[in-house]
């Protein structure tokens, strides 16, 4: 296998030039923070930590291969039944579609955070206690067996199924650069209109001010609109509120929620308490 073969593999169609271009620019940034922190001492890696978040990424990268094929046949088959018109791809609709997708990740990842068992499948991305760019993939891959079908609405309304899972991906590459400490503030506008490392530090953060806070993926408008609004004013503290998993030990990361419905249904007195343990909020459980 010579370097051109790869190469040729690399960029074959504008998903997978897209996926190497963000992959080769966020190793980079992961080198370059990493050597910053290094050069002035802010300790913004551990070892250990950072080999667990890019294994676990690793994990979720095999997961999605396989998975962006199921999602696709998912919505092809969809769309056979219940597509309500045929959307072109032009400038407008891709512009749309970006700005429906964030709409939809919003409610998912706000979703994770107010329902135990989502959240279960969520709380591995944040079990850290450090916040740096190789956070960004730390994840249990789980969740990506069942997320697509948040995503049915886009492919409905006639949304060709190759672009939703594109643009899907942009919104991830786009989410894998703002975690980050070394990045203060954006100017005024941009952080009025698009989520930037500042907001998402709330979003991770374990203060009490900070719960609950910036769901959004590219834009931040949407938890300005649905009251879910988080302003970095104090110091972020990072990890679970509550329950965390055995430190660096993936498989704890990855079920040591799920664990704890499990017990917690078992010891409950009857299906409406046991249906609480599984769908209701989480126990303080957040990041």
């Amino acid at each position: 296998m010579d370097l051109e073969y790869l190469m040729s593999r690399a960029f074959a169609t504008p998903q997978s030039t897209a996926q190497t271009i963000a992959s080769v620019s966020y190793l980079s940034l992961i080198a370059i923070e990493f050597v910053i922190s290094l050069r002035k001492n802010l300790r913004l890696y551990e070892n250990k930590d950072t080999a667990v978040n890019l294994s676990l990424g690793l994990l979720t990268s095999f997961t999605k291969v396989f998975i962006k094929g199921v999602t696709l046949a998912y919505f092809i088959w969809l769309q056979q039944f219940w597509k309500m018109a045929n959307i072109p791809t032009t400038w407008w609709s891709i512009i749309l579609l970006l700005i429906l997708n964030d709409f939809i990740f919003y409610w998912y990842h706000r979703i994770s955070h107010e329902s135990r068992l989502f959240w279960a499948l969520h709380a591995a991305h944040h079990s850290s206690e450090i916040f740096n760019t190789s956070t960004a993939i730390r994840g249990n891959f789980l969740h990506f067996l069942y997320r697509f079908i948040f995503w049915s609405p886009l492919a409905i309304m006639g949304f060709d199924p190759i672009m939703i899972v594109l643009i899907d991906e942009i919104g991830f590459y786009y989410q894998m650069y703002i975690h980050t400490e070394l990045i203060h503030r954006f100017p005024k506008w941009f952080e009025y209109i698009f989520n930037t490392p500042s907001h998402h530090r709330v979003h991770h953060a374990s203060n009490e001010a900070y719960l609950d806070k910036n769901y959004g993926a590219v834009f931040i408008f949407w938890d300005r609109l649905f009251g879910t609004f988080g302003a970095e004013h104090e110091k972020p503290y990072y990890g679970l509120t509550k329950n965390p998993p055995e430190k660096n030990n993936m498989f704890s990361i990855i079920t040591h929620e799920l664990w704890a419905i499990m017990k917690d249904v078992i010891r409950a007195k009857n299906l409406k308490e046991a249906y609480k343990q599984i769908f209701g909020r989480p126990n303080g459980g957040k990041a």
